[in-house]
């Protein structure tokens, strides 16, 4: 039987229409389309694209399942624009492409990005077993990684950024940067796309947390995470 695998974005790769459920495009659905297929029993956890109402939650998570090995996490519509518009991509996506000229900020963005992350974190918790792999993509899931860890810290988390990382410089633009970086280093297994993403983090971490690190690893609040690059 095949280990379990869960593959945790902010988006599924399919998206809930007034017409059932369609596959989503983009960069990562193609990057990752047929990973695990073979050595996993893969489960893709995210969020559905639209707000659902109480009364059918049950309903389409039994459909996505069945269907599309999909498991929802459902964010109100108000939510899920001031995590996805909001804090991820006005906030995070300018610093880590280095453009902080772009950047812009609200402190509700904030809380609607911890709130997301905490219910990513409830959905995962409520299905995962013990010691089961956990693969978290992307920028708009950057606390998820230390919540799962500090709330059951046999699961393997994996954690894989597909934007660049960018200077400590740039990076403490961020109100939230501590928590960000924080968030991150929950996990097991921290991935870059290449070295110089890499280097860029470990001087963040360095500089921003006064956490000392080795070429391939981080170790913070007793917990290490081994560092790795490797392009899509």
């Amino acid at each position: 039987m095949p280990n379990t695998l869960t593959i945790v974005s902010n988006r599924l790769p399919i998206t809930l229409t007034d017409r059932g459920a369609e596959r989503s495009t983009g960069g990562l659905v193609s990057a990752l389309d047929g990973v695990g297929i073979e050595e996993y029993a893969t489960t893709w956890l995210g969020w559905p694209g639209r707000d659902v109402p109480a009364e059918r939650r049950a309903a389409v998570t039994q459909a996505l399942a069945g269907e599309h090995r999909c498991a929802p996490v459902f964010v109100p519509t108000e939510l899920a624009r001031d995590h996805y518009e909001g804090l991820s991509n006005s906030s995070i996506w300018p610093l880590v492409h280095s453009m902080p000229t772009y950047f812009r900020y609200r402190a509700e963005w904030w809380e609607a990005y911890r709130t997301v992350n905490q219910s990513f974190a409830d959905r995962i918790l409520d299905t995962a077993a013990e010691g089961e792999l956990i693969w978290i993509h992307d920028y708009h899931l950057m606390l998820l990684p230390r919540l799962l860890k500090q709330a059951r810290p046999s699961l393997r988390i994996g954690f894989f950024l597909h934007t660049p990382f960018p200077s400590s410089d740039t990076f403490r633009c961020h109100p939230n940067r501590e928590e960000l970086l924080c968030g991150v280093l929950g996990a097991d297994v921290i991935g870059f796309h290449t070295f110089g993403y890499l280097r860029h983090f470990r001087s963040t971490v360095l500089r921003l947390l006064g956490v000392e690190s080795e070429m391939t690893a981080v170790r913070h609040e007793g917990h290490t995470a081994v560092l790795g690059v490797y392009p899509v």
